[in-house]
């Protein structure tokens, strides 16, 4: 009955979903703006994602970890981020903000060594509003640059353990996936007079509608009780994301009304946009503290470094005739974190601990270039990242909440191109049954 729920959950939440929104301007070109994904956990750690291993965290960024979860807790994650962003351009200055559903997503061990998860992320998006007006000595105009729409990934993974020993793992994984959605660049030109809305509007669409795929590792060695180093990798072959491009031009007596809008050319081909690989590797050292004294009790506290390098791949297109800007370059990031647990035996010790040491403290720092180029110079991006996970104890679960707080900005390293000073807030939501509420225990008869 629960898995049920869950599925029914996930359906409602497809045919509900809001249009993922960004306020980037450089999110006209190529398929939107993927860079800025975010999670609660993942983004106050600086952007480590592939190399987080823990048994109350789904991490459907790579998907070889679905069989570290806890055998018995469903982990049911949703996420929402927001995002303010200051822009300026020579004299020129403007404030922007952004708010989205992050994903949702489903995750189960289903035995000793194997996972499964299933759920709804955004894969890219494109949002961003620039209005221009032209004064002539007859008439005036004014232009309005619209970019729309959003690109989902529905996805379902799944991880087996070749070596799973106590202090030895390795494991595989991969999502299949399948992506859907339309963006858009439009242009609006508008006649400035009294009593008129007489305009024209030109709107050029990809329609998406592609299966996709990626395959994850990693490999874990314990030394001693205390030691743990894990390696991780997460690989995206050469594939083809397939669509249809949509070019439209209407004229209008009245540009906000449908019913007045006279069709001036409409056309529609299809378009195959080549994914290049991209490789992520990451790395994860877990330490376990010495006992920290509290009066008549003992914490036990855990210290966890990441470190991860990736290299994303380029976009590029079969209809060059009908897209010629598509403009998305190779680009690579690196991050950095640091999660400190105050104590690491939650359920054990859960009657004595005060409140500041069930908390899960993390900060990050990465620094990565962007798809995206002006002049033949890369935009580059940095930020310091740091953020808190909240255990939701009430019912003795592996429940939590998660904030990530990132303080960023975007440049071109030209005085001419456009400066982004952002601050973004994402929420991570994970529920878990309750220890004595298992989802899908198996019960044996004597």
């Amino acid at each position: 009955m629960k898995i049920l729920f869950s599925f029914l959950l996930l359906f409602l939440s497809i045919l509900t979903w809001s249009q993922s929104t960004t306020n980037e301007p450089a999110s006209f070109y190529g398929l939107g703006e993927s860079s800025a994904r975010n999670h609660g956990i993942f983004d106050a750690l600086g952007k480590n994602t592939i190399n987080i291993f823990d048994s109350t965290v789904l991490n459907f960024y790579n998907p070889s970890t679905y069989n570290t979860l806890s055998k018995g807790n469903t982990l049911y994650s949703y996420g929402i981020q927001s995002r303010l962003s200051s822009y300026s351009e020579q004299t020129k200055t403007q404030v922007a903000f952004s708010g989205m559903l992050d994903h949702i997503a489903i995750g189960m061990r289903i035995k000793k060594q194997m996972g499964f998860a299933f759920g709804l992320k955004p894969f890219s998006s494109r949002g961003y509003t620039i209005i221009d007006k032209s004064y002539t000595g007859f008439d005036s105009l004014k232009y309005i640059y619209k970019g729309t729409g959003a690109i989902q990934d529905l996805f379902m993974g799944y991880s087996y353990g070749l070596v799973y020993r106590p202090k030895t793992k390795l494991s595989i994984g991969g999502n299949a996936s399948y992506l859907f959605g339309t963006i858009a660049n439009e242009r609006q030109s508008l006649l400035i007079a009294p009593g008129s809305n007489q305009g024209g509007l030109n709107r050029n669409s990809m329609i998406i509608r592609s299966f996709h795929y990626e395959l994850g590792a990693y490999f874990q060695q314990k030394f001693g009780e205390n030691h743990l180093i894990s390696l991780s990798a997460v690989y995206l072959p050469n594939q083809k994301i397939s669509g249809y491009y949509q070019d439209e031009f209407y004229t209008a007596s009245n540009i906000n009304t449908l019913a007045t809008y006279d069709t001036l050319a409409f056309s529609r081909s299809r378009i195959h946009i080549l994914n290049s690989s991209s490789l992520q590797l990451g790395f994860n050292y877990a330490i376990l503290l010495p006992g920290l004294r509290r009066q008549t009790r003992v914490l036990h506290p855990k210290l966890t470094l990441l470190a991860s390098y990736s290299q994303f791949g380029s976009m590029s297109h079969d209809a060059t005739d009908l897209v010629p800007d598509f403009g998305m370059t190779n680009f690579s990031r690196m991050s950095f974190g640091m999660q400190f647990s105050p104590e690491t035996k939650m359920m054990e010790n859960i009657a004595t601990l005060k409140g500041l040491e069930k908390i899960t403290y993390r900060v990050g720092f990465y620094s990565q270039t962007l798809p995206y180029s002006k002049n033949g110079i890369q935009y580059e991006e940095s930020a310091v990242t740091f953020g808190l996970g909240l255990p939701i104890l009430a019912q003795m679960s592996a429940s939590s909440v998660n904030f990530g707080f990132t303080l960023g900005k975007r440049t071109s390293n030209q005085s001419t191109g456009i400066q982004e000073q952002f601050a973004g807030l994402n929420i991570s939501l994970i529920l878990a049954p309750s220890n004595f509420e298992k989802w899908f225990r198996q019960r044996k008869l004597d």
